[in-house]
């Protein structure tokens, strides 16, 4: 068989997907902000908690793990913080919540 009697390869049809209205995409956007608000609410109040541990604990085991992991949620918080708009009140309450968190990781012997 030669060269030119070779057909050419089938190329498989692309499924069209239908694009997404403004509409659509603002509700995204907004469900995506919601998210990622509870999302470092969460991770806050977790810090806090293991941060708290971590002071009151009398095992250097223990002391040391709960530190790592409440150092962990702080530089998680700082890094995502720049990916979500908060409202106010949400800006307001993670704030706090960071400033106390880095407070108790200072304590602890963290250097920022």
């Amino acid at each position: 068989m030669r060269m030119l009697d070779k057909k050419p390869p089938q190329r498989k049809p692309r499924l069209q997907v239908p694009k997404p209205t403004l509409e659509e995409l603002r509700a995204s956007a907004r469900a995506f902000n919601r998210a990622g608000t509870d999302f470092l609410k969460v991770d806050v109040a977790t810090g806090l908690t293991l941060a708290k541990a971590a002071l009151s604990s009398h095992d250097a085991e223990k002391r040391q793990r709960n530190q790592k992991s409440a150092r962990k949620a702080y530089d998680t918080i700082v890094r995502m913080l720049n990916k979500i708009t908060p409202t106010e009140a949400d800006a307001r309450q993670l704030n706090d919540g960071l400033h106390q968190l880095r407070a108790d990781l200072i304590e602890l012997g963290e250097i920022f």
